[in-house]
């Protein structure tokens, strides 16, 4: 495990909360933490750019181009400081977020695709050692939409959070919000209510939290035990807010 991860996983700080700062930027290169690795998908060996533990981008192949979503397992968001929960600061979980695109690409992990795409038209991946290793070492979440995740990964989650590894080395709150929908992002009126996913630490299931609410940008939302703060999935990685590129929050 790198220098920079083993640092986050000790760090104390005290809480923090989010207020609304007007105004997008573009997040600068500095901040970017794309790592550049290779997988053997359905047997083929590609070229892949990882933005996060759970995702990359094809740098070769069939799907050369193409984002993904692997499955079975869940990572931190790592477009910008977002998370909060116990005594974790938001930077604290988002350096410990960062840390997991550099250990997806510390080896060629074995994957396979049927070539079906998630809500987002990224195409579902399955990596099942990764999700294994990214839950032992604390940077991932068993993690399943339907269903319950696979046994392997929730095992490896529940070894980490017992050692108090990665995210789980100030202790494991009961549920961790991972997804936060406002109502106002359905402009055409299709839907009744937004929803928010949350996620059982103990047997990595989720649930959608269903609303009426209308978040402002960077709005810190809590649900139990934990927290996240809104941003709209366009302004995530262009034309990102303040809260996302260094700006320090005002404390409440």
């Amino acid at each position: 495990m790198r220098a920079s991860l083993l640092a986050a996983l000790f760090l104390t700080s005290a809480c923090t909360t989010i207020v609304v700062r007007p105004g997008p930027r573009r997040a600068p290169e500095s901040e970017k933490h794309d790592v550049d690795g290779a997988i053997v998908l359905n047997g083929e060996r590609t070229r892949v750019t990882w933005s996060d533990g759970d995702s990359f981008d094809f740098k070769s192949g069939r799907y050369e181009g193409q984002g993904t979503r692997l499955v079975g397992f869940n990572t931190l968001e790592a477009y910008g400081p977002v998370h909060r929960w116990g005594g974790w600061t938001r930077e604290e979980l988002y350096e410990i977020a960062k840390s997991g695109s550099t250990l997806a690409a510390s080896q060629e992990w074995e994957c396979t695709t049927q070539g079906e795409p998630d809500a987002y038209g990224r195409l579902l991946v399955d990596c099942p050692k990764l999700a294994r290793e990214m839950a032992l070492a604390g940077v991932g979440l068993a993690y399943a939409v339907r269903g319950r995740p696979p046994r392997l990964v929730l095992d490896a989650m529940h070894q980490a959070q017992k050692a108090r590894r990665g995210m789980w080395a100030k202790g494991v709150p009961d549920t961790i919000l991972t997804a936060l929908h406002s109502r106002d992002e359905d402009k055409e009126g299709k839907y009744p209510t937004a929803a928010n996913r949350v996620l059982n630490t103990q047997t990595g299931e989720t649930v959608l939290r269903k609303h009426l609410d209308n978040y402002a940008l960077c709005e810190e939302v809590c649900d139990g035990d934990s927290c996240m703060v809104y941003v709209p999935y366009e302004l995530r990685y262009h034309d990102q807010p303040p809260c996302l590129v260094g700006h320090s929050p005002s404390e409440n």
